[in-house]
């Protein structure tokens, strides 16, 4: 059998590159295969010896950058991609990072190094850490809490928000867990929690989850908007990074994006494979326009590591061309004691989110006890 035979292909292209990072795990001659794989996987997913000396090879098969030893069991690799291959798109960004390697085990994305043309697609967070600030007249940390349990009536639910917004609570969202459910109608609640909020007489701005079927979605947030929300948490391991940045993009601009974790743990708890931490819940998600990213706290009952948590932090607030630092939101167990603590570690650009803790007694006093607690931290 002959194999089909390709003319050699010319493109024209940018010779602009995208570099990204692996940690491959296992002995050198299998993470040599590994970087091999990536190098084709990742891009033309096509045998290499059926292409001829072209662009093709040259240009859009990927291009090794390093393979360097880190320990005998694992391996620093790059490799460099035409930025064309991603067409100035976040779903093909991410296919390009993790596509079809994230089904062969033993590599997980440690780095992500974009081009300014590149990143010119992305307008990223609309207010960020300093469009937040001046919005809440702040110079400390965001506070936000979570509406909570579900199964909780809409009026009470409401009555919550309303004590949160009057005491000073800069963002009250959703649980992520609210849906539209047969004890908790979406509509009813984003209409009752709005008003609630609005009437506070505080500062704060309501959140609703968009944790609805995609068909529902466009009308879900005209619904909201036209109730008075201040902002959505969306759940971009549900929806995806793409729809994030679609409501972004396309909402009134004074509208706070929120991400929350759901569904993305996989990809980063374990530290031989999937994504680090900092990319997804940093990188990935400022230019898909979070303007505050969630993500599970050390020490709460979650399993992440104070140098995961503080890599996330750094790249929520790195420089980043044109785009704005997010607001990281350390989470998961928190409580007002906590916050000297987090302020310490973290610093002032931080949304500081506890949820269930403040239903501990009065929730205006716990929240009272927050803002004491942060302007402690300044003395």
């Amino acid at each position: 059998m002959t194999d089909t035979v390709l003319e050699p292909t010319q493109l024209d292209l940018s010779g602009e590159r995208l570099t990204i990072s692996y940690q491959l795990t296992g002995g050198e001659p299998q993470a040599r295969a590994i970087a091999d794989q990536i190098l084709v996987e990742q891009t033309i997913e096509f045998p290499l010896d059926l292409v001829p000396d072209d662009d093709i090879r040259a240009e859009i098969v990927a291009k090794e950058v390093r393979f360097d030893e880190l320990t005998p069991s694992t391996y620093d690799f790059s490799a460099s991609f035409a930025v064309e291959v991603v067409g100035g798109q976040l779903p093909q960004l991410l296919n390009v990072l993790f596509g079809n390697i994230s089904m062969v085990p033993g590599i997980r994305v440690t780095g992500i190094d974009l081009p300014t043309s590149l990143l010119a697609c992305f307008p990223g967070p609309q207010h960020g850490i300093d469009g937040l600030r001046e919005r809440f007249g702040t110079d400390g940390p965001l506070l936000a809490t979570a509406l909570k349990p579900m199964g909780t009536p809409v009026p009470q639910l409401a009555e919550f928000a309303r004590s949160l917004a009057a005491a000073g609570m800069h963002l009250i969202k959703d649980d992520h867990s609210f849906a539209t459910q047969p004890f908790c109608d979406f509509r009813e609640r984003v209409k009752a929690i709005a008003q609630a909020v609005g009437e506070a007489n505080g500062d704060g701005i309501y959140l609703p989850s968009l944790n609805v079927p995609v068909e529902d979605l466009t009308s879900a947030i005209d619904f909201a908007l036209e109730a008075g929300v201040g902002g959505f948490l969306v759940l971009p391991g549900l929806c995806g990074f793409d729809t994030m940045r679609s409501i972004s993009a396309t909402t009134p601009v004074d509208t706070v994006i929120m991400a929350h974790p759901a569904m993305l743990g996989a990809f980063v708890t374990d530290e031989t494979s999937g994504i680090a931490h900092d990319i997804m819940f940093g990188t990935l998600a400022r230019l898909a326009g979070a303007d505050v990213s969630i993500y599970p706290n050390f020490g709460g009952r979650f399993s992440f590591a104070p140098a995961a948590c503080a890599a996330i932090a750094t790249a929520c607030r790195a420089p980043l061309e044109h785009i704005r630092p997010a607001w990281p939101s350390p989470a998961g167990g928190m409580s007002p004691e906590r916050v000297p603590e987090m302020l310490e570690f973290y610093g002032p650009d931080t949304c500081l989110l506890v949820g269930g803790a403040l239903y501990r007694g009065d929730i205006g006093k716990q929240v009272a006890r927050m803002r004491a607690a942060v302007e402690g931290t300044k003395r």
